[in-house]
C-alpha cells in the first residue's frame, strides 16, 4: 500500500494522496488502509520518514568521505532529490500535511541534518577561519540548497554555468558559500 501512496505522491504531489486514493490505487476497500495508518497524516508522516531515510541514502552513495566533501554531498543530494522527485520533495516541508512531532520522523530530519552540520564543521574553511557559528553557515548553507531545489524544480531557474568559473550554478554556490572544494566536482547542470 505504502508503494501505491509514493506512486501517487510522485504523479500527483502531497495533495493528491489521500487514504480513499491509496486505497483504489492499491485494489483495496476505503477501509483497509485504516489497519495501517489512522488517518492521512500518519500516512504522510510515515512518508516522510521514508523519504529522509532515502535522501541519508543518497548522501552514501556519494561516497565523501572528507568533511568538506561530505557537507558538499548533503547539500548536493538534498538539491538533486528535490530535483528527481518534487512531489516527495514538496511533501517534506508541509508541516500540515506531516506531523513534525513524530519522533520517527524527527529522528530522520535531525540525523540529516546534525550529521550535515558535523561534516561541515568537520571541513568548511569558512568554519575553519573560527569567525563563523557553525549553525549559522549551516542554516544558510541549506536554505540555500532548498531555495535552489524549489526554484529549479519549478522552472524559474534554469540549469546554468556560473560565467566567471565555468562551473556548474550549484557548485559555484557552494564555492561562495563554503570555500572552494578541489576535491569535489559536480557534473555539468
Amino acid at each position: 500500500m505504502i508503494e501505491q501512496a509514493f506512486l501517487l505522491l510522485d504523479r500527483e504531489g502531497p495533495d493528491g494522496v489521500t487514504i480513499r486514493a491509496v486505497a483504489r490505487a492499491a485494489g483495496v476497500s476505503h477501509a483497509a488502509p485504516a489497519n495501517h495508518f489512522a488517518d492521512r497524516r500518519q500516512l504522510l508522516t510515515e512518508m516522510a520518514s521514508r523519504i529522509f531515510r532515502q535522501y541519508l541514502d543518497m548522501v552514501t552513495t556519494r561516497g565523501s568521505v572528507s568533511g568538506a566533501s561530505r557537507a558538499r554531498a548533503y547539500l548536493t543530494a538534498l538539491t538533486d532529490y528535490g530535483l528527481s522527485f518534487p512531489g516527495r520533495y514538496q511533501l517534506l516541508w508541509r508541516k500540515d500535511l506531516v506531523d513534525w512531532q513524530n519522533p520517527a520522523f524527527l529522528d530522520q530530519l535531525n540525523r540529516a541534518y546534525d550529521d550535515f552540520l558535523q561534516a561541515l564543521a568537520a571541513g568548511s574553511p569558512r568554519v575553519a577561519a573560527r569567525d563563523r557559528d557553525i549553525e549559522t553557515l549551516g542554516t544558510a548553507a541549506w536554505a540555500m540548497a532548498h531555495g535552489y531545489a524549489v526554484l529549479r524544480s519549478t522552472g524559474i531557474f534554469e540549469p546554468r554555468s556560473d560565467a566567471f568559473t565555468g562551473k556548474p550554478r550549484m557548485e559555484a554556490m557552494l564555492d561562495l558559500l563554503l570555500g572552494p572544494d578541489e576535491d569535489h566536482r559536480l557534473p555539468p547542470e
